[in-house]
């Protein structure tokens, strides 16, 4: 009786126990004592050395399968075969599984921490700093780079956000910082130090920090729920202090999000809106794609603007304000 494997085939004959190949193949045999050999095989060609007469059980390993047969006085028996290629998706199958379910725990770790208390203090945004200048030497990138090429890879094994990772505990923000990630990192942070005097000690909501940038979209999507709902509300209602960093790459009211957030902290608040940084020059106040004319990601427009049209306030002009207002500009903008 012959006994197949996928690239090697066993038999006996006369009382001898032959070993041939099926196809072109390496292989590694080991004898019943440890002893190993390389064969390099033609489809059709024999193990011809005699020598391997050594009772017991031998390895013949290829590289997509394990053999393990025993010689005994009569032959080959004990046919075992393990496919190498079924085994490895079968262990990645096994090691996904277990990764979705630590997902799923951290999701939920992170999800039972308020997202008011999702802040970083001035202090680690230094360090987070100085980590940048580590990493790109005389360069400001912008805030998409520092998260892709620091924050992403730091945050992924703990599936959580950059503040949480800091501070596993999640810490009171006092402050909602509004702000356009095309700008230059760096810069943004000098505004935010300068403006000011405890910056060290304050604790900052900022949302590439704050939301986890890891999550995938259906994560994301859960925990974000309806924009009245979402973390970015919740710090803002809970928040003190409301500053917008304005940058002078881009009109940062072209952005939807941002627009949302000044009419919902207008409208829901009584906190005042500080204003820092510089626009770029020539920037519009209204009209082209700025205030209610802003875009974002398609899933989150239709919903921002009902929510925008819910408050019954002027986004245009509130939009306006903040674009003219001076550098350190306390406002108190329309409400209902």
């Amino acid at each position: 009786m012959k006994m197949k494997s996928t690239e090697l085939e066993f038999y006996n004959e006369d009382g001898d126990a032959c070993m041939r190949a099926r196809r072109d193949c390496t292989v590694n045999m080991t004898d019943p004592t440890g002893k190993s050999r390389k064969l390099r095989l033609k489809a059709g060609d024999e193990d011809e050395d005699d020598s391997d007469d050594e009772m017991g059980e031998w390895i013949f390993e290829t590289k997509i399968e394990v053999v393990r047969i025993e010689l005994g006085r009569r032959g080959w028996k004990n046919f075992r075969l393990t496919d190498k290629v079924a085994q490895e998706e079968q262990r990645k199958a096994q090691e996904q599984e277990a990764y979705e379910e630590e997902r799923r725990h951290l999701t939920e770790k992170m999800k039972s921490i308020p997202p008011d208390h999702w802040g970083i203090t001035g202090e680690q945004l230094l360090g987070l700093v100085n980590k940048v200048e580590d990493k790109f030497k005389g360069a400001d990138p912008n805030v998409y780079t520092v998260v892709d090429d620091i924050i992403k890879p730091m945050c992924k094994r703990a599936h959580v956000s950059y503040a949480i990772l800091l501070n596993p505990s999640g810490i009171k923000c006092t402050t909602f910082i509004t702000h356009a990630w095309k700008e230059s990192f760096l810069k943004f942070v000098s505004d935010i130090m300068r403006y000011f005097k405890d910056f060290r000690t304050r604790v900052f909501w900022i949302c590439f920090t704050a939301n986890p940038q890891t999550w995938l979209p259906d994560e994301l999507g859960s925990m974000l729920g309806s924009p009245l709902q979402s973390p970015f509300v919740i710090a803002i209602r809970t928040c003190d202090t409301f500053v917008v960093v304005r940058n002078t790459e881009i009109n940062m009211y072209t952005r939807l999000w941002c627009v949302a957030e000044l009419v919902l902290v207008c409208c829901y608040t009584e906190t005042a809106v500080e204003v820092i940084g510089e626009m770029p020059k020539g920037a519009k106040e209204c009209g082209g794609d700025v205030g209610l004319n802003a875009s974002c990601y398609k899933k989150d427009e239709a919903l921002l603007r009902a929510v925008i049209r819910e408050t019954r306030l002027d986004a245009n002009t509130l939009v306006a304000e903040v674009i003219r207002a001076r550098w350190g500009a306390v406002l108190r903008l329309g409400r209902r």
